[in-house]
């Protein structure tokens, strides 16, 4: 990869690094604390300025944001959100063997679609 496409890489992660965290509402130092980085580091991975190791990259999305590395680098998943949120919302208070009878649908759901491959 070139040194310029590198750099726009690095920066486009600091960016996602810093709007995940401002939507959080977390600060520097807070997050910093939760991945057991420094509040410079951050900062510096933030700006752009650095390029995080493959165990800072499961920090910050395992133990800071709470989400998968693949959303951390691309936002991959980011768009269900919303709909396993009402999932949830609609299975809340349901009886156990409600909440089994969904998940044993969408299994037949999910391996119907396979075989339609």
């Amino acid at each position: 990869m070139p040194k310029s496409a590198a750099k726009a890489a690095q920066k486009r992660l600091g960016t996602r690094i810093s709007e995940l965290r401002r939507q959080r509402h977390h600060t520097q130092e807070a997050l910093a604390q939760r991945c057991g980085l420094s509040q410079k580091y951050l900062s510096e991975l933030e700006r752009g300025e650095k390029t995080p190791s493959w165990e800072t990259l499961v920090a910050l999305a395992h133990r800071g944001f709470e989400i998968r590395i693949a959303t951390l680098l691309f936002g991959v998943d980011e768009e269900f959100e919303p709909t396993l949120s009402q999932l949830d919302e609609l299975l809340a208070g349901r009886p156990q063997a409600v909440r089994y009878d969904v998940l044993n649908a969408v299994k037949l759901i999910l391996r119907a679609g396979e075989g339609s491959k």
